[in-house]
């Protein structure tokens, strides 16, 4: 469904919500809104063919922000994470390379294993040891601002089935707005659960436990 098709159907749903109530203009910009929630919640959009970064020697961190467009988290499952050289690096943090070895701060450039990220950088676990090799990302992205009369998640086809997701969205932001405060804890417990389940819907499994076989 496109935009307008949305907000006819929850006027449809919702007859006592009149444009007096709530005008068109203010559930586009609830929409819009709800468009890029439901995309982070759901981590619908991924970026499947990688990012790739152009290595500098002695480069120790990226700002993801800027070396990936839109980013919004690394895609660490099996088939994304970050690569170095086409060899994926493990993911840990500060903590574990401490109780690994309390000196990797000031190791020698070289070939990095590991890469922990603090908010929207992420650092590796030694510095580059050469400028011929490079980094891929594999991120979940933002959606771009749904601000047309257009289908909303990118207009990915694949996404369509999970449009419902945004008459729940409005249904919960128009419970809050007319003062109906339990009507709206549970509107937001709906959403979440659709959410959650399309969510497992599209990562096809990969978001249960995951077992590693050799």
């Amino acid at each position: 469904m496109i935009r307008s098709e949305i907000i006819a159907m929850f006027r449809t749903e919702n007859p006592e919500i009149t444009s007096r109530v709530v005008t068109d203009a203010v559930l586009r910009d609830w929409l819009l809104v709800g468009d890029k929630d439901f995309c982070a919640k759901t981590r619908c959009i991924v970026d499947k063919d990688g990012t790739t970064i152009t290595t500098t020697e002695d480069d120790t961190n990226y700002d993801l922000t800027i070396e990936v467009t839109s980013f919004y988290d690394i895609d660490e499952y099996p088939g994304g994470g970050v690569t170095y050289n086409d060899k994926r690096l493990k993911v840990t943090t500060i903590a574990k390379l401490d109780q690994d070895s309390r000196t990797w701060r000031s190791r020698a450039s070289g070939t990095p294993r590991e890469y922990y990220r603090r908010g929207k950088y992420f650092y590796l676990d030694r510095a580059v040891g050469s400028d011929a090799d490079d980094i891929k990302v594999y991120a979940v992205l933002i959606s771009t601002d749904w601000n047309t009369d257009v289908a909303p998640y990118n207009q990915l086809t694949h996404l369509e089935p999970f449009h419902y997701g945004m008459q729940l969205w409005i249904k919960w932001k128009m419970k809050n707005k007319i003062g109906k405060g339990q009507e709206a804890v549970a509107a937001w417990s709906e959403y979440l659960e659709y959410t959650k389940w399309v969510k497992k819907e599209l990562g096809g499994g990969k978001y249960g436990p995951i077992t590693f076989r050799p």
